[in-house]
């Protein structure tokens, strides 16, 4: 194995582990609003990214970027799909979700033409507050407050080594696409997947409706992120530029924080 591959699937497996971890225990301390805020801030497209930038240059991770948004896109479908099965029970819920996924990313891949940075941003906001819509309205999904869960070191161990394995298989398949297929594959739901199980698996399907919820308005932030590595890694490389869209995510979340809260 390439030892740029092998550091790149270690450092997806580490960082994306601890983090998502750390983020559905955050969300089991919040609750599922202000979870649902933190528990999708970039981690593997981070990763992805910079490596890409470092191994096949920043305009080639530009090029790639340009098309994440669409990759969101099929992403809040996955979500959206995860939340409507939900109450039929984990696997049936996971099923659904992975085939939604696998259809509109071949779609989107395969039949679409091309978009543009900026029409797939629009794609992108069509299809999420289409999905906030539909679950909030039609499913009636609603906040739930947060609740005490395990807090033992053998809990969050497994949920490390699960969502790290997650995120790395989601990295590692990505290797041989082309620019615009990468960024369509890249954003792999495997955050949300891991985020999800987790979540139902450690307070029940009603907390975890409700946080995804959530995440179909703060998966945006990725969109926000993509944005700033489109404009900043030609110029200022992926380190700086990396710094500089994580920081752009976090003042988005910010921003969105009024707003959750007045989300039941």
């Amino acid at each position: 194995m390439d030892s740029q591959l092998a550091l790149r699937l270690l450092l997806s497996f580490m960082i994306a582990g601890a983090w998502i971890s750390a983020a559905s225990l955050a969300s089991e301390a919040l609750g599922t609003r202000l979870g649902g805020l933190v528990a999708n801030l970039p981690s593997n497209i981070l990763i992805s990214l910079i490596f890409m930038s470092l191994t096949q240059g920043p305009g080639y991770a530009a090029q790639a970027a340009a098309s994440v948004p669409l990759g969101m896109a099929v992403d809040t479908l996955f979500l959206l799909a995860f939340i409507f099965l939900l109450p039929r029970g984990l696997g049936p819920a996971l099923a659904g979700a992975l085939l939604s996924w696998l259809a509109s990313a071949a779609a989107c891949a395969f039949v679409l033409p091309p978009l543009s940075l900026g029409a797939g941003i629009a794609v992108y906001a069509a299809i999420a507050l289409a999905s906030f819509a539909l679950v909030e309205v039609l499913l009636k999904v609603r906040a739930v407050e947060k609740r005490p869960g395990p807090r033992s070191k053998a809990t969050l161990l497994v949920r490390a080594l699960f969502a790290g394995s997650v995120v790395a298989g989601a990295v590692a398949a990505a290797q041989a696409a082309p620019a615009y297929l990468t960024g369509i594959i890249a954003p792999f739901p495997a955050v949300l997947l891991s985020t999800m199980v987790i979540l139902t698996r450690s307070q029940g399907p009603a907390f975890a409706r409700a946080t995804g919820k959530i995440l179909l308005l703060s998966s945006s932030n990725i969109v926000v992120y993509v944005l700033g590595v489109a404009l900043l890694f030609p110029w200022i490389g992926p380190w700086w530029g990396s710094l500089g869209a994580f920081a752009m995510a976090l003042a988005y979340i910010a921003g969105l924080l009024p707003l959750v809260r007045k989300i039941g």
